[in-house]
């Protein structure tokens, strides 16, 4: 009887894991535009820049776990989250773990997601400083 009340709470258990990362991708999905970010300067330090209205750095999870990072008006140099391009995705408890193509990694970059609501999102992929996006 014990085994069977410890199997009930254990598969519980994992059922509600299961069901906040299933929340998080679902809201997850779709397009952000960056509003602004810690740009880093090298030190420990970063400056806060907000993207001008008339460019855009857009990042986009898909339901098939698929990340792509796209421009409008600018380049990377000029404003970027990643710089990547596109790749993979996949939530993990409070981060995002992020495979693009520039990456030297097979495992990615773990970002933390500071927060996510129905329309905004932030990131801290260094550590440094927290990247605001707006949903598209």
């Amino acid at each position: 009887m014990r085994r069977f009340v410890y199997l009930i709470f254990a598969s519980l258990f994992i059922a509600c894991q299961s069901s906040d990362s299933v929340d998080t991708n679902k809201e997850l999905t779709g397009t952000w535009k960056l509003i602004s970010y810690c740009k880093s300067t090298g030190t420990s330090a970063c400056t806060q820049t907000t993207v001008p209205s008339d460019k855009g750095v857009f990042i986009s999870f898909s339901k098939k776990n698929e990340f792509n990072e796209y421009y409008q008006n600018t380049r990377p140099i000029d404003y970027s989250f990643l710089g990547c391009g596109g790749g993979s995705y996949a939530v993990e408890g409070s981060q995002v773990r992020i495979r693009a193509v520039c990456m030297s990694s097979s495992n990615g970059q773990l970002i933390d997601l500071t927060s996510l609501s129905p329309t905004r999102l932030v990131l801290n992929p260094s550590g440094r400083g927290e990247y605001l996006f707006e949903k598209q």
